[in-house]
């Protein structure tokens, strides 16, 4: 029985040799984020978090250096229990990368989210994320009254229009 306790550690501590676990916290997420990931060969498992402080629309891309399979990204924001990866966390996207880049966008309000990296590399290997949040255009009060002043000249000539008759 100890020998098959002695067997299962070391199995368990190989595999965790031969992977790859970073946590990054970007915090406030900035005009453009950027991060490598590196890795000796194995599993590749790591995750970038970041806050926004206003509704934002975001565009992200990695890039695979070296051979990394099943290499897959996805976007999440954090649950109500404020932890990263836990069952509440709702799924906003996920990709595949490897080949050509491609930026996927969507758009966020206020709130904590990260990106989920995973991959298999064979041999040395690394990746680039790459995030990029632009605030939401909101409405100048301007534009506002401006709007209203037109509705109001139209309902005068047709107002008008109707007297005419």
């Amino acid at each position: 029985m100890k020998l098959k306790s002695i067997a299962a550690a070391s199995a368990v501590a190989l595999t965790a040799l031969s992977s790859h676990a970073a946590d990054t916290d970007w915090g406030q997420h900035d005009l453009l984020e950027s991060a490598l990931g590196l890795s000796a060969g194995g599993v590749i498992f790591d995750t970038f978090s970041f806050a926004l402080g206003v509704q934002s629309d975001v565009a992200s891309s990695v890039t695979s250096l070296g051979s990394i399979g099943a290499g897959t990204y996805s976007l999440f924001s954090v649950g109500g229990d404020g932890l990263v990866g836990t069952a509440d966390d709702i799924g906003f996207g996920a990709w595949t990368f490897g080949g050509a880049p491609s930026v996927h966008s969507v758009s966020l309000a206020a709130g904590n989210y990260y990106y989920s990296v995973f991959g298999l590399a064979s041999g040395t290997a690394a990746y680039s994320i790459n995030s990029a949040a632009a605030a939401a255009p909101v409405p100048e009060p301007e534009t506002y009254a401006l709007l209203g002043a037109g509705l109001g000249v139209i309902g005068f000539v047709v107002s008008r229009r109707r007297r005419d008759r």
